[in-house]
């Protein structure tokens, strides 16, 4: 079996550690390859990869959504968000799905499951591609208000109007949200900042956060973002953004090979190398 990566810069990408222990796991031989291709040649190197033929890829930025017209058909989901992060291919045909979202939400609530078993409050904290998966999961799951802060206020309020449901839903700015924050049961940063190299950065101030909140935070380099240190040092709770990826993948994974891997011997063979 033959999976790849797309994307442009791919890096030291993690995907392929991840996806090659789900191939042991489930005791199939195959290759999870990069396939760093540059903005330039990408439609040229997609239409060469569709001829060569997979049986599956991933997709990363910046093409989640230039991968759109090459595909015979979207799932549902993937339509909804707007993206696409996982390609099956079936009788010669491309797939899209997106599993950023449901990943990411599986393992929140696998450390906090009360969030979904209550009128719990949510705020994400950008309004990008990130937050567009894990906003329209969210949507789907139990909870009483999802709130969207974004610089832009326009493209919050733009990524709520496709959602649909009774939930409370409103965009607002990073100041409002600031000083609103003892509001949330649960802040997610769903942005690059904090990322490396630029550490230091934190993606809101903390300053009203209440205690017991969950606070989380997708980057997952460095392992404990400032974020996530602000946030335990005022007595959150915290959740740290490696599993999304290694969720999202495994059901990337199921998706292709029809195989449900048990995820948490791989976070923590993850973990263990993140924190070297």
């Amino acid at each position: 079996m033959q999976f790849y990566l797309l994307g442009y810069p791919l890096g030291h990408s993690m995907s392929p550690f991840l996806h090659q222990a789900f191939l042991s796991q489930a005791k199939l031989e195959g290759h999870y390859e990069l396939k760093e291709i540059s903005p330039k040649t990408f439609s040229e190197e997609v239409t060469r990869l569709k001829e060569m033929g997979c049986d599956g890829f991933n997709i990363t930025i910046p093409y989640k959504v230039d991968i759109l017209p090459f595909l015979d058909r979207v799932d549902s989901e993937a339509e909804a968000i707007g993206a696409v992060n996982t390609v099956v291919v079936e009788d010669d045909k491309w797939i899209g799905y997106n599993t950023d979202g449901r990943g990411y939400v599986t393992s929140l609530k696998y450390h906090f499951p009360a969030l979904f078993t209550t009128k719990s409050r949510f705020l994400v904290l950008g309004a990008g591609g990130a937050s567009r998966g894990i906003v329209h999961a969210l949507n789907n799951e139990i909870c009483d208000a999802i709130t969207v802060c974004n610089r832009t206020v326009e493209k919050a309020d733009a990524l709520l109007e496709s959602l649909s449901g009774s939930k409370q839903l409103a965009g607002i700015s990073y100041e409002e949200a600031e000083k609103t924050l003892d509001m949330y049961d649960c802040i997610i940063n769903t942005t690059s900042v904090g990322m490396e190299p630029h550490t230091r950065n934190q993606a809101i101030s903390l300053k009203h956060l209440s205690k017991d909140t969950v606070v989380s935070d997708i980057v997952y380099k460095p392992f404990h973002t400032t974020l996530l240190q602000d946030a335990k040092k005022r007595g959150a709770q915290i959740h740290h953004g490696h599993e999304m990826l290694v969720y999202q993948a495994a059901l990337a994974f199921k998706l292709w090979t029809g195989f449900t891997v048990d995820v948490r011997p791989v976070i923590q063979a993850f973990e263990e190398k993140l924190i070297k």
